[in-house]
Protein backbone atom coordinates (compact mmCIF):
# COMPACT_ATOMS: atom_id res chain seq x y z
CA UNK A 1 0.00 0.00 0.00
CA UNK A 2 2.63 2.27 0.92
CA UNK A 3 4.41 1.85 -2.55
CA UNK A 4 1.18 2.43 -4.14
CA UNK A 5 1.18 5.72 -2.90
CA UNK A 6 5.01 6.51 -3.35
CA UNK A 7 3.94 6.23 -6.73
CA UNK A 8 0.74 7.75 -7.17
CA UNK A 9 1.34 11.47 -4.79
CA UNK A 10 4.13 11.79 -7.41
CA UNK A 11 1.41 11.66 -10.79
CA UNK A 12 -0.94 13.52 -8.83
CA UNK A 13 1.88 16.28 -9.07
CA UNK A 14 2.45 16.12 -12.66
CA UNK A 15 -0.83 16.06 -13.94
CA UNK A 16 -1.96 18.75 -11.22
CA UNK A 17 -4.58 16.83 -9.83
CA UNK A 18 -5.62 16.82 -5.96
CA UNK A 19 -7.35 14.60 -3.99
CA UNK A 20 -10.74 15.51 -2.65
CA UNK A 21 -12.24 13.50 0.20
CA UNK A 22 -15.38 14.26 2.39
CA UNK A 23 -15.29 16.08 5.57
CA UNK A 24 -16.10 14.00 8.77
CA UNK A 25 -19.37 13.67 9.91
CA UNK A 26 -18.74 15.82 12.75
CA UNK A 27 -17.22 18.47 10.63
CA UNK A 28 -20.21 18.23 7.87
CA UNK A 29 -23.07 20.45 7.78
CA UNK A 30 -26.03 18.43 8.46
CA UNK A 31 -28.30 17.76 5.45
CA UNK A 32 -27.01 18.47 1.44
CA UNK A 33 -23.96 19.38 0.43
CA UNK A 34 -21.65 19.44 -2.84
CA UNK A 35 -18.28 18.73 -3.50
CA UNK A 36 -17.07 18.79 -7.06
CA UNK A 37 -19.74 16.94 -8.97
CA UNK A 38 -20.46 14.51 -6.06
CA UNK A 39 -22.82 15.14 -3.69
CA UNK A 40 -23.52 14.95 0.33
CA UNK A 41 -26.32 13.82 2.55
CA UNK A 42 -25.08 13.93 6.07
CA UNK A 43 -27.44 12.20 8.67
CA UNK A 44 -26.98 14.42 11.82
CA UNK A 45 -29.58 12.47 13.92
CA UNK A 46 -30.36 8.61 15.40
CA UNK A 47 -31.97 6.05 13.55
CA UNK A 48 -32.84 5.36 10.07
CA UNK A 49 -34.37 7.56 8.18
CA UNK A 50 -35.56 8.03 4.47
CA UNK A 51 -33.98 10.49 1.67
CA UNK A 52 -35.69 11.57 -0.96
CA UNK A 53 -32.58 12.91 -3.89
CA UNK A 54 -33.22 14.53 -7.08
CA UNK A 55 -31.15 14.24 -11.07
CA UNK A 56 -30.42 16.77 -12.95
CA UNK A 57 -32.21 15.17 -15.66
CA UNK A 58 -35.57 15.26 -13.34
CA UNK A 59 -35.78 11.78 -12.05
CA UNK A 60 -36.19 11.12 -8.26
CA UNK A 61 -35.60 8.24 -5.90
CA UNK A 62 -35.58 7.48 -2.47
CA UNK A 63 -33.16 6.08 -0.30
CA UNK A 64 -32.93 4.77 3.22
CA UNK A 65 -29.57 6.26 5.90
CA UNK A 66 -28.33 5.60 9.07
CA UNK A 67 -26.50 8.39 10.95
CA UNK A 68 -23.52 9.40 9.04
CA UNK A 69 -22.61 10.76 5.35
CA UNK A 70 -23.78 8.99 2.24
CA UNK A 71 -22.27 9.64 -0.95
CA UNK A 72 -24.49 10.14 -4.61
CA UNK A 73 -21.80 10.40 -7.31
CA UNK A 74 -22.20 11.61 -10.79
CA UNK A 75 -24.02 8.78 -13.24
CA UNK A 76 -22.06 10.32 -16.55
CA UNK A 77 -23.16 13.65 -17.61
CA UNK A 78 -26.19 12.98 -14.74
CA UNK A 79 -25.88 14.17 -11.31
CA UNK A 80 -27.86 14.22 -8.07
CA UNK A 81 -28.78 17.87 -7.77
CA UNK A 82 -30.33 17.89 -4.11
CA UNK A 83 -31.46 15.02 -1.12
CA UNK A 84 -33.81 16.10 1.69
CA UNK A 85 -35.00 14.28 4.53
CA UNK A 86 -38.47 13.02 4.25
CA UNK A 87 -40.40 12.79 7.39
CA UNK A 88 -41.87 8.95 6.35
CA UNK A 89 -40.60 5.78 7.89
CA UNK A 90 -38.02 4.08 5.50
CA UNK A 91 -38.48 -0.02 5.21
CA UNK A 92 -36.23 -1.99 7.74
CA UNK A 93 -35.78 -5.08 8.50
CA UNK A 94 -34.09 -7.22 11.80
CA UNK A 95 -30.78 -8.57 10.87
CA UNK A 96 -29.46 -11.85 12.43
CA UNK A 97 -27.59 -9.80 14.92
CA UNK A 98 -31.16 -8.09 16.37
CA UNK A 99 -30.44 -4.80 14.24
CA UNK A 100 -32.57 -2.86 12.18
CA UNK A 101 -31.23 -2.12 8.90
CA UNK A 102 -32.83 -0.72 5.55
CA UNK A 103 -34.23 -2.72 3.21
CA UNK A 104 -33.15 -2.75 -0.73
CA UNK A 105 -36.16 -1.49 -1.59
CA UNK A 106 -37.79 1.86 -0.49
CA UNK A 107 -41.12 4.02 -0.57
CA UNK A 108 -41.61 6.64 -2.93
CA UNK A 109 -41.94 9.63 -0.98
Amino acid sequence: MRKLLGLALPLFAVLGMTAVAAPSAAAAPCGWYKIGDTGYHNHCGKGLILVKYHWSNGNTGTTCQGPGIIPFYPDGKHQRVNAYYVPKKPATMINAAGKEICRAGQPIA
